[in-house]
């Protein structure tokens, strides 16, 4: 479910959201999350509106302060 503003434009929530790789249906919140000791945040997700699921992986490196 998506809002439209008067001339049609969609309106995106505030929060981080991704959008379902197969119909476009905006997701809020993984199914679950693997954190791994070498940078890696792995993400599943899943639709409610088309019953898709996939992955995504998320890299990050440490401050080298």
């Amino acid at each position: 479910m998506s809002m439209l503003t008067r001339d049609g434009a969609r309106l995106r929530p505030f929060r981080p959201t991704i959008e379902c790789a197969q119909c476009g249906e905006l997701l809020f919140l993984p199914e679950w999350t693997e954190y791994h000791d070498n940078g890696r945040i792995k993400h599943l997700w899943a639709c409610e509106s088309c019953g898709y699921s996939f992955e995504t992986t998320v890299r990050y490196t440490a401050d080298a302060a």
